[in-house]
């Protein structure tokens, strides 16, 4: 930059007529202040392979919002300068271009494009194309096309076009958003959740209506008949025909990005801490309102049991918020807490070395945070995020509100800096521009992009700014067959780089090029490609979808199964069954992105998809496993929810299953659904199993905040809580008071002013909380001092007692507070008698005062006596003996645990991957295992385990019996029985032994057993540590139990094992036995052991207590195919040692005796002329007459 001569160009052009009040935008920029920006040395940045410059600032640029690079480097971009500060600027908002003539580093022009007058907030979008500027201003898409290329609209030459219009609410942020191109030549946007009423040129109508924002939109049908919720993200091509949803419900989704492969990513934002970056499935319901229709917010609905951390207006964790225990909800991605974010960035080309980078902007955080989305089970992961630029410790103070991120043609990063607190009071009238670079690539060059030739087309194709190499393949794709040749040489060209091959595909399907674009689609090999080749193909031939669709379905590429499933969205039940069925085939029964995909197919066709596929497939609801349960909670058609009522009923799953299961009936489709599944949890919670509080609060919960018909109230009618029952009396202490003898007969007659708010036994209201049990559990100086002090302690649940004062009608309400929506305006009112009332406070001008004082009138308010007082104790002390311990709201939580408390899972055969066993040597029906013993070997839970509870039961079926549980098997020593090395890992092994092991161990080898227990042993297997729990085995590695409590044979036996902090302790059949401590490593694997007898587990549950990222993978192990020994020259039975004896079969199994005793049978798994290898790699060699067996022994032939 030449600093002695300031080349400054401000050249005002206003779109209709000039306007001449003051100041204008030039005369703005020539006003005398104070030059105001962060330094670049208060910056630190997470790559130290990268730089940060200054490339512009103030007087160029004022609070920069959006931006975005033409193919010449110049960066076009949108002001905020009086943004929630009034005018500042009379004659409304203008997009500003700058450049950096000689690129050197540094902006040395500044201009102004276009000025409109008409737009008074800030404009949130700028995308250019070549000559095409489009401009994201609320109410409206605006396309300029700069027809001279100068760069200042002339209103006579130039043209300006309303591309659409129809998005709310011109003042607000949560609207309209830039537009970024796509690698088909599509153009993509989002907006909020202010909602839109959009029509196209070619006839088509969307509505998005919220309770945020377009409340008269809720319900409303668009043109394809479809009712769509919020904000939301939508693709259009360029000359504005085609406009289509891609995905919907989003709150404010600020930016979005779609990569080479045809990713959709994108952030959102919120005000309590549920920031989140995102990858969004083609029509997602990212879950921000109601799902159906947008009328309710998720503070409404938000339940106890869904806030892990608590609840705090400040900051709170709400699984509510993104409503992703709902069907239908696809799961947020990264939440990472309070944030703003705003503009977003995938970087897929190599000169900052960091493809595969996906940025984000965040104003609250002061940041730009990065995150490397990978594809993964039927998703895109997009991982933790870090900070990549932010400010230094000792620079948190500075005035950095980073909007927008751009790549420039040549590679570099830019990032804008509106140049603010977080604050929206303090607009600085700044800002800058930073220019990121590497440190040690010397000058990037600016690239010629012609837009002219195929070859420059092409060319352009390659370019790390995102519109340049957009418009490059919308214009490729104009030029059809007089392209494909060159296209097709660029595709070979580029193979192995498969960002550029997937740019390549795009274009081909657009061009003729169907059938090399298929030869992608074949290839099996490389997934993404497939699922690219599959996208292309549907864009540029829509009406072969369905015929791609029946081809490749049922194929391995789970990505591939997924893109089927949401292209068969509209497509009529009869035209795709059987293409359901075979992706229904495909589903793991877990995998929650594959089942919004199948959500996705079975949309408009639920009804069917059920009655003729699934209850088909899955007429038993008892014996349902997660597969038949999760398409049946998706689907929740009224015959689906009944097998799903069913299927409760009989499994009577712990308390965390039972809550996702029952969001089935959260959801409903009318009013006649509504009603039966409230009926239907009120059935369950009638039952025994499910009579702890736990599942009480969850049922309750769903019908009181998810089944409810509340009509928003505008306080037309006052709510009171009476503040006394009776004349007042003086009490006692309580310490005196509890003295006193009570009598519980009496007292029950006390209780009759309990029941205006209590529940008791079954009689009373719900206004406060449940007294059946309370009383049980404390001491009568306790009841008595909780009823004459009520306001020292509220009960959890009704800690939240508010008042509401409406200033309009005079009126108050007063209540327990259940839900509340800042947003909304609303919240949920519990009155006197248990009803509740849901109050629009802000419509009805209300203040709503917290209060610190429970409803409860004190013991003197009610009009007790001491005598009264300890009378009602005593009758307390009786109330709820007939419900046992676990079974208790209060109670603390059983030793053993049930295996229903709050964060058990029930195991399966799905839960668990053979290691190194036969296909058949376990067997399930559904939670109950049956093990043969043979061979010897594990099979594992799916992933790695820290701290854990584990509870199962087993039965041996064989005297002598042995088997285990391994706590923490290393992955290392997994991997090697994986790859066929060794039976048993190294780890903690929590012995299972029958009874009759001693005896039938004494008998084969002659020796004392003395070393080891039938009743719970624990001990290290290999170069594992601990330190054994008293009394120890004779070898000092062993914990012996404490305790006898094994049964035998045919018996069940119960464990429960805790695993915590590297400390393991068993419990058998109700007792502590055993156990052990000072564990390293303290990580890995849950097995069960197969060891020579059968034996059967049932009833296992596990309670995961923390979570480890574990990269590594072990390969499932697959057994070798078998080999025969016809002819073999070993065939025959060979003794060795003290009667032990190999008999070795034409089939291939060799079995191994003592005597009569069978040890194990292995099979064969290669052969030669005189030698064979068994499973386990136990190699056998004939050597003369002398077989020579694994090295260690030699055996004669019988």
């Amino acid at each position: 930059m030449r600093n002695s001569i300031f080349h400054f160009f401000i050249s005002v052009f206003f779109y209709g007529s000039f306007v001449h009040s003051v100041p204008d935008r030039e005369s703005f920029a020539h006003v005398d202040r104070p030059i105001q920006g962060v330094p670049v040395d208060a910056f630190q940045l997470l790559d130290d392979n990268l730089t940060i410059e200054l490339w512009a600032r103030s007087p160029m640029i004022y609070s920069p919002v959006s931006m975005d690079f033409d193919a010449a480097g110049r960066l076009w971009l949108t002001e905020g300068i009086d943004y929630q500060r009034g005018r500042r600027v009379e004659e409304g908002r203008s997009i500003i271009v700058l450049e950096d003539t000689d690129w050197d580093g540094q902006a040395d022009s500044s201009k102004v494009f276009v000025t409109e007058k008409e737009i008074r907030h800030a404009p949130l979008g700028i995308a250019v194309f070549d000559n095409r500027i489009v401009l994201s201003s609320t109410p409206s898409i605006i396309v300029y096309t700069d027809v001279n290329r100068n760069r200042v609209f002339e209103p006579e030459i130039d043209k300006r076009e309303v591309f659409l219009t129809g998005f709310r609410d011109a003042n607000h942020d949560h609207t309209l958003h830039a537009v970024v191109g796509a690698p088909s030549g599509q153009w993509h946007f989002s907006y909020g959740n202010r909602g839109a009423d959009i029509k196209t040129k070619d006839g088509r109508h969307f509505i998005s209506g919220c309770y945020y924002g377009y409340v008269d939109g809720i319900g409303k049908k668009s043109s394809d008949g479809e009712v769509y919720v919020g904000g939301m993200s939508m693709r259009v091509n360029p000359d504005g025909t085609g406009l289509e949803p891609t995905g919907e419900n989003m709150r404010n989704s600020h930016d979005l990005f779609i990569s080479s492969f045809g990713d959709h990513y994108q952030s959102d934002n919120d005000d309590p801490a549920h920031a989140r970056i995102s990858w969004v499935m083609e029509h997602a319901n990212m879950g921000y309102a109601d799902l159906t229709d947008g009328s309710r917010s998720w503070e409404e609905v938000a339940k106890t049991w869904e806030e892990p951390s608590g609840w705090s207006k400040s900051r709170r964790f709400s699984k509510s918020h993104w409503r992703e225990n709902y069907p239908g909800a696809f799961p947020p991605g990264t939440i990472y807490g309070a944030g703003s974010p705003t503009g977003n960035l995938l970087i897929e080309d190599h000169t900052l070395g960091l493809a595969g980078t996906y940025l984000v902007a965040c104003m609250v955080r002061k940041e730009v945070m990065s995150v490397t989305p990978r594809w993964k089970d039927a998703q895109v992961d997009m991982g933790p995020q870090q900070p990549f630029i932010s400010l230094k410790q000792d620079r948190k103070g500075e005035f950095f509100l980073p909007t927008d991120l751009a790549l420039a043609p040549d590679g570099s990063l830019f990032l804008s800096d509106f140049y603010n607190d977080t604050s929206r009071g303090t607009n600085q009238v700044s800002g800058s521009i930073y220019r990121i670079t590497p440190k040690d690539k010397g000058k990037l060059v600016l690239p010629k992009i012609d837009f002219s030739t195929v070859p420059g087309l092409l060319q352009a194709l390659k370019n790390p700014a995102v519109n340049v190499r957009s418009h490059a393949a919308h214009l490729l794709s104009k030029k059809g067959k007089d392209a494909f040749q060159l296209v097709q040489d660029f595709l070979v060209d580029v193979t192995g780089e498969p960002v550029l091959e997937a740019r390549a595909l795009w274009i081909l399907a657009q061009i003729g090029g169907r059938e090399v674009v298929e030869k992608f689609l074949e290839n099996e090999d490389d997934e993404k490609l497939q699922v690219v080749a599959y996208r292309a193909l549907r864009h540029g031939d829509p009406l072969s979808t369905l015929a791609l669709a029946q081809k490749y379905a049922g194929r391995k590429n789970l990505f591939l199964q997924r893109e089927i499933a949401v292209s068969l969205r509209g497509v009529p039940f009869q035209d795709c069954r059987l293409i359901l069925e075979k992706l229904i085939d495909g589903y793991d029964g877990r995998n929650r992105y594959y089942l919004e995909a199948l959500g996705v197919a079975f949309h408009g066709k639920e009804k069917q998809v059920y009655d003729e596929i699934i209850s088909p497939q899955h007429p038993k609801p008892a014996n349902w496993g997660w597969k038949a349960k999760n398409l049946a909670w998706r689907l929740h058609t009224a015959e689906a929810v009944k097998d799903l009522y069913d299927c409760i009923r009989a499994q009577k799953p712990p308390v965390d299953e039972f809550r996702f299961l029952a969001m089935a009936f959260a959801s409903f489709r009318n009013d006649e659904e509504r009603k039966e599944r409230a009926n239907r949890l009120k059935s369950l919670a009638q039952l025994p199993a499910f009579s702890a509080n736990y599942y009480q609060v969850t049922v309750n919960e769903i019908i009181e905040k998810d089944l409810n018909n509340l009509e928003g109230e505008m306080m037309a009618t006052s709510y009171l809580v009476p503040k006394q029952l009776g004349q007042l009396t003086k009490v006692s202490e309580p310490a005196e008071i509890a003295k006193l003898n009570g009598d519980p007969v009496k007292g029950k007659t006390a209780a009759a002013k309990c029941y205006m708010c209590h529940k008791i036994e079954g009689l009373g209201v719900g206004f406060g909380p449940d007294l059946t049990h309370w009383g049980k559990e404390r001491t009568i100086k306790e009841i008595v001092h909780e009823i004459v002090y009520p306001d020292e302690k509220l009960a959890h649940g009704y800690d939240k007692p508010v008042r509401l004062t409406s200033k309009r009608t005079k009126n108050t309400a007063e209540g327990l507070l259940s839900n509340y929506s800042w947003h909304a305006g609303s919240l949920k009112l519990k009155i006197m008698g248990g009803d509740t009332r849901k109050i629009l406070f802000r419509r009805a001008g209300a203040k709503v005062e917290y209060l610190n004082e429970s409803w409860m009138p004190s013991a003197s308010e009610m009009g007790l006596s001491d005598q009264d007082l300890a009378d009602l104790a005593a009758y307390m002390k009786t109330t709820g003996s007939s419900v046992t311990d676990s079974e208790t709201v209060n109670s603390g939580e059983p030793i053993p645990p049930t295996g229903n408390e709050p964060g058990w899972q029930v195991l399966t055969g799905d839960d668990f991957v053979n290691v190194n066993c036969f296909p058949d040597t376990w067997k399930w029906d559904r939670g109950h295992a049956y093990c043969t013993g043979k061979p010897t070997g594990v099979i594992r839970y799916h992933e790695p385990l820290e701290d854990f509870d584990l509870l199962l039961e087993w039965m041996h079926k064989k005297k002598g019996g042995n088997s285990g549980v391994f706590v923490w098997a290393t992955p290392q020593s997994i991997g090697k029985l994986a790859a066929g090395h060794g039976r048993l890992p190294h780890g903690i092994e929590v012995q299972v032994l029958d009874l009759g092991y001693a005896e039938v161990y004494t008998q084969r080898h002659k020796k004392p057993a003395d070393w080891f227990t039938s009743h719970g042993d624990v001990f290290p297997v290999g170069p594992v540590k601990m330190s054994p729990f008293p009394p120890v085995a004779p070898n000092g590695k062993r914990s012996f139990p404490t305790k006898e409590t094994t049964k035998g044979i045919n018996q069940w036996n119960h464990y429960y094992v805790r695993a915590v902090d590297g400390e393991v302790r068993l419990w058998v059949n109700g007792e502590e036995v055993s156990g052990g401590d000072s564990i390293s490593p303290a990580f890995g694997y849950l097995c069960l052991e197969s060891e020579g007898a059968p034996i059967e587990f049932k009833n296992i549950r596990l309670r995961k207590l923390s979570s480890i990222d574990d990269q590594t993978v072990i390969p499932e192990f697959v057994p070798p195919t078998p080999v025969d020994l016809k002819g073999h020259p070993a065939l025959g039975t060979w003794k060795y040692l003290n009667g032990y004896t190999r008999e070795i079969s034409e089939d291939g199994q060799v079995t191994l005796r003592l005597g009569e005793n069978v040890i194990w049978k292995r099979r064969c798994i290669s052969k030669s002329e005189n030698e064979f290898v068994l499973e386990g790699n136990l190699v056998h060699k004939l050597i003369g007459d002398i077989l020579h067996i694994e090295g260690k022994y030699k055996a004669n032939k019988e």
